[in-house]
């Protein structure tokens, strides 16, 4: 599929061909404004491609109703609103409304679906407390409980680790793959190559709107291409669990 902005403008994103499978986290990396929140905006139907089409097991998004789509995609964005004069238990029971419909009531379910994402985010302990008060790595945490609240077939996630310490990063990804362990498809953007490298089945380097590489961690994440991509000079070193990658100074 191919992006822009407006008519004669030049394409945001080019031919870019990507596919998420159920049960897999793919993770989208590249230098700022390589394409990567766009190519978010196109699953959530928040930009229409001039070219090719988003589909989500099968169906195209555009014929998708917004209930339908939210019950198939949960977005966490990389500035997420967040209802100010809520509770944050209220903010998260908004991530049901796809399943409840117009005037339907919360069932047993509901709540304990709700339960369990502040279980999983560790957000019970504030879960009475209005989000305003909240610091932002805490509104992050409450923003990712809700979309597990609405237990999508696929998780979007637009710079999730932004605003939390180490720990929580850590945990966030882990839950991440902890999703796709149990059958969602996650699809990451994120900054961060050595934690890319460490949470993604596979990565997509994107850069002027291109997909550069698309693979494994190991088979995308080589000195060459990133020196080129992101114009820096940088060393690959193998790890435990992955690249390691290290900027020089």
């Amino acid at each position: 599929m191919s992006v822009r902005f407006a008519p004669g403008a030049p394409l945001v994103l080019e031919d870019v061909a990507l596919v998420l499978r159920p049960g897999e986290v793919v993770g989208v990396v590249g230098p700022n404004g390589a394409g990567k929140s766009t190519l978010l905006r196109v699953v959530t139907r928040l930009v229409r491609p001039q070219l090719g089409a988003c589909a989500i097991d099968g169906v195209d998004v555009a014929r998708l109703s917004r209930a339908a789509l939210a019950r198939k995609v949960a977005l966490v964005a990389q500035a997420p609103e967040v209802p100010v004069g809520y509770r944050v238990r209220e903010v998260i029971a908004m991530g049901r409304a796809p399943h409840l419909g117009l005037f339907g009531s919360p069932r047993a379910r509901d709540a304990a679906v709700i339960e369990h994402a502040m279980a999983v985010t560790e957000t019970t302990a504030f879960a009475a407390r209005f989000v305003e008060t909240l610091s932002g790595g805490e509104r992050q945490r409450v923003v990712f409980a809700r979309a597990l609240a609405q237990e999508p077939g696929y998780l979007l996630l637009d710079e999730p680790t932004n605003h939390l310490d180490l720990r929580f990063q850590v945990e966030l990804l882990r839950h991440a793959r902890a999703q796709a362990a149990a059958g969602l498809g996650v699809l990451l953007v994120i900054h961060d190559l050595n934690l890319a490298a460490r949470a993604c089945d596979r990565l997509v380097l994107l850069d002027g709107g291109h997909v550069v590489a698309e693979g494994a961690p190991r088979d995308v994440l080589l000195p060459g291409t990133l020196r080129s991509v992101f114009r820096a000079d940088v060393d690959v070193m193998p790890g435990p669990d992955g690249p390691v990658i290290v900027a020089r100074v």
